[in-house]
């Protein structure tokens, strides 16, 4: 049946990507992501050299005296507001806290949804439930210990946050500390590092991050994009599984993807419909190929780096091409590489890159 079913695939599973086949593909891809990291590093330091000054021009060349003092500078008038409006301004000025702050710019609040993108609209915040969300990504930024950014491990690793727990991990930020760069949650970037207090440390970021809040089978669920994943899920009974918890990468296939495979796997409703063992059993050991037993952003997928899947031995490995904010995988039985984009989805038990083609293993 898994030969059938591969062989049935090999010619639609390269229709959404004209890059190329082999090393020219792969060295296109090489470059594409050589450069993107080089662009944004150049824009880290620009940010570096623009806020040395803002520092300097403040009056800030030394040890602040608490983490508080940092948020005059014009650069964080949202995160002064929501510091104010949740109270939580003074447990960050308290003496001897040394505590990690990750602070988010105007820049990175101004991309969330109001009332919480600007200063302006905090200060007018009124709602309890508001200030409550407010109050836990707040937490979320704020590691109860010092943490250099030469402490942070290269590769991947994670700490846990002042956020009370709720769900499983939605008080735990993940760091990816590669190519020069230090990314949190896949996403959000350190541009300014290492600015001491007496009573901690303070590191800027471009995002502002939020705590997960569903699981991977919620977020599957929840986008329209995915109903043949989630058949597939229901009938391969691996539902389950990926709404316990854990600390799964899933590289998701959208229902386009699933188009390009042969009947019966190429629809939600055809997939619901499959009463055949054999074919249960190849869909359910495609969906595992699908699956890494720990948590990789796009950052730390690595240069053709061999990556082993949930799926049966020996075929059971993806190679992967590393990317800021997107990256690209390649099965088996793959002429080319699935894009990996959008990518970064944060759930509580894992993360999920979404995917324009099945991988075959």
């Amino acid at each position: 049946m898994l030969s059938f079913l591969f062989t049935a695939c090999k010619k639609d599973a390269a229709t959404d990507n004209a890059m190329g086949s082999g090393n020219n593909e792969t060295a296109s891809l090489r470059a594409d992501a050589v450069s993107n990291i080089s662009l944004t590093l150049k824009d880290v330091t620009a940010f570096k050299d623009e806020f040395s000054k803002m520092l300097s021009d403040a009056g800030i060349n030394a040890k602040l005296p608490n983490i508080t003092i940092l948020t005059k500078l014009p650069v964080f008038n949202a995160l002064n507001a929501a510091l104010k409006k949740t109270g939580l301004n003074e447990t960050l000025g308290t003496p001897g806290l040394n505590a990690t702050v990750f602070a988010p710019t105007d820049a990175a609040f101004a991309q969330l949804p109001a009332p919480y993108d600007n200063a302006e609209h905090i200060n007018a915040i009124t709602d309890p439930s508001e200030i409550d969300f407010l109050t836990n990504v707040l937490l979320y930024h704020v590691v109860g210990a010092t943490v250099r950014s030469n402490e942070i491990a290269d590769g991947r690793s994670n700490a846990t946050t002042l956020k009370p727990a709720g769900a499983q991990n939605d008080n735990t930020i993940y760091f990816s500390n590669e190519y020069g760069l230090l990314a949190i949650n896949g996403n959000a970037l350190v541009l300014f590092a290492d600015i001491p207090a007496s009573n901690g440390i303070v590191h800027v970021i471009n995002k502002v991050l939020l705590p997960p809040t569903q699981t991977i089978v919620g977020i599957a669920t929840a986008d329209p994009s995915f109903t043949s994943l989630v058949a597939g899920l229901v009938k391969t009974d691996l539902a389950g599984l990926f709404d316990q918890p854990g600390d799964y990468t899933v590289f998701a296939p959208t229902d386009d993807a699933f188009a390009q495979l042969p009947e019966p796997f190429n629809t939600a409703a055809n997939i619901a419909a499959i009463n055949d063992q054999a074919q249960i059993d190849a869909l359910a050991n495609i969906l595992k190929y699908h699956v890494l037993a720990e948590r990789y952003f796009t950052l730390d997928l690595g240069d053709m780096q061999e990556l082993t899947t949930l799926a049966a031995p020996p075929d059971n490995t993806v190679i992967g091409m590393y990317g800021l904010n997107k990256g690209f995988v390649k099965g088996n039985e793959n002429k080319n590489y699935a894009k990996a984009y959008p990518a970064n989805l944060l759930a509580t038990n894992g993360v999920v890159h979404v995917m324009n083609q099945v991988l075959l293993p």
